[in-house]
């Protein structure tokens, strides 16, 4: 493999940055040069957050170019559409079916899209597309705020990363501290069981 491009994306306060943060370390722990930057916006809560994660053996720009991106983890649905710049027919999606709407689309007559008009949107680019509701897995897990973890677990168990399963729910466990390991370790957990249930 000379290099795979992961585009994570979605709004601040879902934890676009340590879903990226968890690819790229995992990556190193197994030898892969790596670059992580966040491209787009400021991760405050309800702003849009796009993050590059770029895994290979000699990777010498952060920056994902438009249609390389080999895979889009959509932590909210719409923004993956603002992030059709980086996919072409190949491209795996991986997306959040639990919207964040903004408050501004309840004060104006600005519709939040249906999932089903989103999901056509994206399959006239790639038909490689797996929806799950993260929220309602991470309300399992025992926190809502543990669907980015969901969605790590997914995608680790879609065999298309470089990166093992087991270095990525080790980097989370890790990265976490005592009061919500288990939680999202649970949570990647369920995230491994879902894929499972959808792909095999």
């Amino acid at each position: 493999m000379d290099e795979y491009n992961v585009v994570v994306t979605g709004v601040g306060g879902q934890g676009v940055l340590f879903t990226s943060q968890v690819l790229g370390e995992a990556a190193v722990r197994e030898g892969f040069d790596t670059k992580v930057a966040e491209i787009h916006g400021m991760a405050q809560r309800g702003g849009a957050v796009t993050c590059d994660v770029r895994i290979g053996r000699n990777i010498y720009s952060p920056t994902i170019m438009e249609r390389t991106a080999d895979m889009v983890i959509g932590l909210e649905p719409l923004e993956v559409l603002r992030a059709l710049e980086y996919v072409h027919e190949g491209t795996t999606i991986v997306l959040n079916k639990a919207p964040v709407v903004p408050s501004s689309a309840s004060l104006s007559d600005v519709k939040y899209p249906s999932m089903d008009a989103i999901l056509i949107e994206l399959s006239r680019i790639s038909k490689n597309i797996l929806a799950i509701n993260a929220r309602d897995i991470a309300m399992i897990a025992g926190n809502p705020a543990a669907q980015n973890v969901v969605m790590i677990g997914f995608i680790s168990e879609l065999g298309k990363l470089p990166m093992k399963s087991e270095t990525l729910r080790k980097t989370i466990g890790d990265r976490n501290s005592l009061k919500y390991r288990d939680v999202n370790l649970k949570a990647f957990d369920l995230g491994v069981e879902e894929c499972k249930r959808m792909v095999c």
